[in-house]
């Protein structure tokens, strides 16, 4: 105890007393914290990791074109499905069909990268329904598009500059353009829609605009390798700008000429889109409420092309409105004319993903020579267990001497169960008029994909 005091006077007491707020305060001396490890990311059942299916670590650069090409990644989807269809004048067909897509995508290396994905969709049973498109099938039974077989669904070599904004593709590719109405993938059906092609995309360096254009020479369709395929001579030109959040505007031409394939589609299509979304929030003086108006209005004009044997010229106008609250959910509605010229002929969509569109019972998946006018509801919301729910309503008629053409329902319910599994169920009615049959589709579907 050599230098400390073994009586200390009631001063000095005092005096260190006094200092020990301060030293509380303070606490002791600090110390660098030891590294605290990530915890590993907690996955619920049958969830795989973000980075699954990668052969090495997805931030590693790759060497070479070699690295890049045998360090990529695997992809796969697994989607068997359950379609009931009753409609007059069929059979009712249960078509139990299974897709599997599967593919491989290198890794992109000084902006150059590629993709090869193979799908097949194999029915349980062919008997139990129809595809007329491939004469698979009964043809007593009621018709549904998912025949049996396999096929190169992608397949593209790919170039990226992010600093010129620029990507260019060279090959069997998805092109999914706006709302997909003129231009889609058709990705409910099994088989989905591909396009032989070469397309560029750009920016130009500013923020804001997306120019796009593809030259297709093939179309690969719904009904894989053995179905009605399209040889094409096609061109597609598409210009957007966002002004702002709430105002963009869209413009497109669409050249469509299948050669002897479909010489019936053959159009030229020109029109434009304006579309937005105005937050309500501060209009409405409320305090972040998550209230929002989205619109789309849509005019597009359309004529014959090449070798098309009817000559017309018809219009098509599109307005849809949906106020929705984060949340709670969403209601809306809108209107869709597919006009007629004379009755001769009408505005049609063959690259279209029509099953989004005019009832999913897929009645008009074809435009009527008399043209169609729809008028629609909706309302969706997220019910309990995650669960999200929507229903639409909608009432037909033609555009040429207004005839009726009956009403649909459809439903949807839908759960998320983890990033890689998701499940679906959905039902359509359709009560027709005159010449289009009464129906009702059932699905019932589960999707796994990493």
């Amino acid at each position: 105890m050599n230098g400390f005091p073994r009586k200390l006077g009631y001063a000095s007491i005092m005096t260190l007393l006094s200092l020990c707020p301060t030293v509380l305060a303070e606490g002791p001396p600090t110390t660098q914290p030891a590294p605290v490890e990530a915890e590993p990311e907690a996955l619920r059942f049958a969830e795989l990791p973000k980075n699954f299916g990668w052969l090495s670590s997805p931030d590693e650069e790759p060497r070479d074109l070699f690295d890049a090409a045998s360090n990529g990644k695997f992809d796969l989807d697994f989607r068997p499905r359950f379609e009931f269809v009753s409609q007059d004048g069929f059979s009712d067909s249960y078509a139990m069909t299974a897709r599997l897509r599967f593919g491989y995508q290198s890794k992109p290396y000084k902006g150059f990268t590629w993709l090869a994905q193979m799908e097949g969709v194999l029915p349980a049973d062919t008997s139990l329904y129809s595809v007329p498109a491939t004469g698979q099938g009964d043809p007593a039974r009621a018709p549904v598009a998912d025949p049996r077989g396999i096929e190169l669904n992608q397949g593209y070599a790919r170039y990226q500059n992010g600093e010129l904004g620029l990507d260019l593709k060279a090959g069997r590719q998805r092109i999914v353009l706006d709302d997909q109405r003129f231009v889609g993938n058709v990705g409910w059906r099994q088989f989905e829609q591909t396009f032989d092609s070469a397309s560029v995309k750009t920016s130009l360096g500013v923020e804001g605009l997306e120019l796009f254009y593809a030259y297709v020479w093939h179309v690969q369709r719904i009904f894989g390798d053995n179905g009605p395929n399209f040889d094409s001579n096609s061109h597609f030109i598409h210009g957007s700008y966002a002004f702002l959040p709430e105002i963009k505007l869209t413009l497109f031409t669409y050249l469509l000429d299948f050669k002897g394939d479909s010489p019936i589609n053959s159009t030229n299509s020109y029109g434009g889109m304006l579309t937005g979304k105005l937050g309500l929030d501060e209009l409405l003086n409320v305090e972040e409420g998550g209230l929002a108006l989205d619109y789309r209005v849509t005019y597009a004009l359309q004529t014959d092309a090449a070798d098309n044997p009817v000559g017309y010229l018809a219009s098509f106008v599109a307005a849809d409105l949906k106020l929705g609250k984060k949340g709670l959910g969403y209601a809306g509605g809108g209107y869709q004319l597919l006009g007629s010229d004379g009755g001769a002929a009408a505005f049609q969509f063959p690259l279209g993903t029509n099953h989004k569109f005019n009832g999913w019972a897929d009645v008009f998946l074809v435009t009527p020579t008399a043209g169609l006018q729809d008028l629609y509801v909706y309302a969706g919301a997220p019910l309990p267990w995650d669960v999200d729910g929507k229903v639409v309503f909608h009432k037909f008629w033609s555009d040429q001497g207004g005839a009726d053409f009956g009403w649909e329902i459809d439903a949807l319910l839908k759960k998320q169960i983890n990033r890689n599994w998701s499940m679906l169920t959905k039902v359509a009615y359709y009560q027709g008029n005159g010449a289009f049959a009464d129906r009702v589709k059932f699905w019932l579907q589960t999707t796994y994909k990493f």
